[in-house]
């Protein structure tokens, strides 16, 4: 179905309003900090611990993939280890990457995931697989705000802001399931439906599915859940030891505890989608956490744009995955 005017119209606006958004804070920081420094701070890192810091991304990512293939084979017992082992979903995993980090505002990653991932799987195993890896993670990130705000102030603002989301989402979740027992799909012509109509019967179809596929999930043992959510907090570990890396690289040392609180607030606050990718969003949350317990803001910028750099140094792997896939689909094609 063809975007209508409207929508495209909203999907520029939506643009525009994060692109407004990464545009003031990146000049806000312009003006904040001395760059020239700043620079000069980067090419004083040392290059060793950058590559380190590469290669735990590498790492990190595989907690990611591995999370991701358990929650596949439990909706799909009867696929082969062949059909959706870690080096096919590793690829799959590097091209929503990529799309996440060079196409922003226009198809996302995710979406991007499901498509490729639903040639070799069901539609609805490949959304529910990708949209519980987002959600495991998510309980990862509410998990470990919730606990560090026994300990650190940082974290505390932050607290009923973390409630009303888990609030919405669990309100979701009712709703989700009234419409569930509700929802009869009737086997009528669908020649006889307007546009409309075959679309909200198609979307309620859809949903149905992806709640049935879910449902497999819950016949999972507490070992498997555990493994799960292990997972998720492990990633974000992942993401802490990543930093850790980039601020040893300039001889600072900061508590892991800190940086495990801090790394997983600016993540939660980078996935609020008022920005490009995060742009500007994360520099100014680094600069103003890590100030806050005696990190110079120079170091804490730095650090800051070398992970933004490493990350999109890494995506770019599944971009040369994504034109693999598609050169072989158009030989399929062809042939």
């Amino acid at each position: 179905m063809k975007k209508s005017k409207e929508d495209k119209v909203k999907s520029y606006l939506q643009l525009l309003i994060r692109f407004t958004v990464s545009a003031g804070l990146l000049v806000w920081l312009v003006s904040m900090i001395d760059w020239d420094e700043a620079f000069q701070t980067m090419k004083e890192g040392s290059p060793f611990y950058f590559a380190l810091a590469f290669l735990a991304i590498q790492i990190t990512v595989v907690t990611s993939i591995w999370k991701w293939k358990m929650l596949i084979q439990s909706s799909e017992k009867k696929l082969r280890n062949d059909q959706i082992s870690p080096t096919f979903l590793g690829k799959l995993y590097y091209i929503g990457l990529f799309f996440n980090n060079f196409m922003p505002g226009s198809v996302g990653g995710d979406v991007v995931r499901i498509y490729y991932l639903g040639k070799t799987t069901s539609v609805a195993t490949a959304t529910t697989s990708v949209l519980f890896e987002r959600i495991t993670a998510g309980f990862a990130l509410v998990g470990i705000v919730l606990i560090s705000a026994l300990f650190m102030d940082q974290s505390r603002p932050y607290l009923i802001s973390l409630l009303i989301l888990v609030g919405i989402a669990i309100g979701m979740y009712f709703i989700y399931k009234v419409f569930m027992k509700k929802a009869k799909i009737t086997a009528r012509d669908s020649s006889s439906q307007s546009r409309l109509s075959i679309f909200l019967v198609k979307g309620k179809q859809a949903l149905i599915d992806i709640g049935e596929t879910a449902s497999n999930y819950r016949n999972e043992n507490l070992q498997w859940w555990g493994m799960i959510l292990f997972l998720s907090f492990l990633f974000q570990v992942g993401m802490a030891w990543i930093n850790d890396l980039l601020f040893r690289s300039f001889g600072i040392q900061v508590s892991f505890l800190h940086l495990l609180v801090i790394i997983t607030l600016i993540s939660v606050i980078t996935m609020i989608p008022v920005s490009l990718n995060g742009l500007g969003v994360r520099e100014a949350s680094y600069v103003l956490f890590f100030q806050s317990i005696g990190v110079p803001e120079g170091i804490a910028l730095s650090v800051s744009l070398l992970f933004f750099f490493l990350v999109t140094i890494s995506s770019l792997i599944g971009g040369l995955f994504w034109l693999m896939e598609r050169r072989e689909t158009n030989h399929e094609a062809i042939g």
